[in-house]
This record gives C-alpha cells, structure tokens and sequence, in this order.
C-alpha cells in the first residue's frame, strides 16, 4: 500500500504543475522547454502559434509559478543591445513532467 505521506509531495508537484499549464499558450512553452534544455522568447515564438508578447506573458507566468527558470542572457561582445533572457524548465517540473508522460505512455501501451 503507498504511504499518504510519501505520496503527498509528488502529488503537490504534479497539482501544481497541470494548474501552470492548464492554458493551451503554457502547454505548447513547457512541451517546447521539455524537448530542449533551454531557449529565448523568441525562439520559443517561432515554435508556438502566438505573438511575441502572448509568449512573453505566459513565460512570465511560468516562472512565477515555478515551473519555468529564467536567465539572463550572455552577451557575445559584438552584438549591441541587452541579450535575451533564457528560459528552462525547472528540474522538479522536468520530473514531474517526464513521470505524468511516462505513466500516460505506459497506459495507452497496455489499452
């Protein structure tokens, strides 16, 4: 039998990771963050069907909700301007992620 208390955090994790990206925009950013180690706004954007500052927002939202890491962007020294930010998934939210697909693989494999 699982123990309440040892079931109780991942639980949590992965609440709160459907609750992030219950919007269809968070969905298509975290599915995009999932098949990479990290990306810029507008690299996301070209992957994603929406504008650039629907982009911004919901990754915004996703790195406060946890989900999401963000970094500021190295600087090339011949490019002017501020370098974009990076963004990456979190390592929990990589996990949680991974576990939910996993079991979801494992089901549609023994239907």
């Amino acid at each position: 039998m699982l123990d309440v208390a040892t079931a109780a955090a991942p639980l949590a994790a992965l609440t709160g990771l459907l609750h992030g990206i219950a919007d269809p925009v968070r969905l298509g950013l975290v599915r995009c963050l999932a098949e990479r180690e990290e990306a810029t706004a507008a690299e996301l954007s070209g992957q994603c069907e929406a504008s650039g500052p629907t982009i911004r927002r919901h990754l915004e939202a996703l790195v406060a909700s946890g989900i999401v890491a963000e970094a500021a962007g190295a600087s090339d020294g011949a490019t002017p301007g501020r370098p974009a930010a990076r963004f990456s998934l979190q390592p929990e939210a990589r996990e949680s992620l991974a576990r939910l697909l996993g079991r979801a693989a494992a089901q549609r494999h023994s239907l």
